[in-house]
């Protein structure tokens, strides 16, 4: 009677310390599978998705550096464009052909292959209009010196020179008074925000702004005149001067 009651006891109990053994795996498992998880949760909350935004502000730092093919690469490097990053990204190629033509010294290619900024980037429109400033001087140098070309006294040329960098001084202080805001709603209003156009400013007297604009030929060596214009730039309105 004895023996069987203790052998019922000691079955008892390894049963029990079998389900006690089994439970407490089960508990480590869901313990660890928790765990795993919360890790995973983790590392993928801590992996941060680069967007257009976050590309537009790393090349608008490589552009202030005077960077500028690299903050073109990393524009275009976006996973995902937007409408932002494509305008940024055209104002780049615009900037880097125009500079290289300046360098050239083909100022009129220069002129035409700036044109306007079609992107909210403050770091561009300082780019922009330093190179503008630096064509227009050219420009204005160029032209009163070609149009003095065929005098062949010293007292003619001696004026002519005086006359170019005198031009060219006055030209390129009204660029730099000059926005590239203004001149991108000027060109806007009057469909000169293209590739081909080129737009000097020559003069400003308070809101009012008037502008020589040049059209190139088709092989992209000469921008003709087509016009010189005056925009108010509180009311909107041109008129066309000659």
């Amino acid at each position: 009677m004895n023996r069987s009651f203790f052998k019922k006891a000691m079955v008892g109990t390894a049963a029990l310390a079998t389900v006690l053994s089994l439970a407490a795996c089960g508990s480590k498992g869901a313990s660890s599978s928790s765990s795993s998880s919360t890790n995973e949760s983790s590392s993928t909350s801590s992996k941060k998705t680069v967007t257009a935004a976050d590309k537009i502000a790393a090349a608008e730092k490589l552009i202030e550096q005077g960077k500028y093919q690299q903050a073109l690469d990393e524009v275009n490097s976006v996973t995902k464009s937007t409408s932002e990053s494509r305008a940024l990204a055209t104002d780049l190629q615009n900037y880097i052909a125009a500079k290289k033509a300046y360098n050239n010294g083909n100022y009129d290619q220069a002129l035409t292959n700036l044109n306007t900024v079609s992107s909210g980037s403050s770091a561009i429109k300082e780019a922009y209009q330093s190179l503008r400033i630096k064509i227009t001087a050219a420009e204005s140098s160029n032209s009163t010196t070609s149009s003095s070309a065929t005098s062949s006294a010293t007292s003619a040329k001696t004026a002519a020179a005086t006359s170019s960098s005198s031009s060219s001084a006055a030209n390129a202080s009204v660029a730099q008074s000059t926005s590239e805001d203004v001149i991108e709603a000027f060109a806007t209003k009057m469909g000169f925000n293209q590739q081909g156009y080129g737009i000097i400013p020559v003069q400003k007297n308070g809101s009012v702004y008037r502008f020589e604009v040049r059209k190139n030929n088709q092989d992209n060596t000469v921008a003709n005149l087509i016009g010189i214009y005056e925009y108010n730039a509180e009311t909107g309105s041109v008129t066309k001067i000659s």
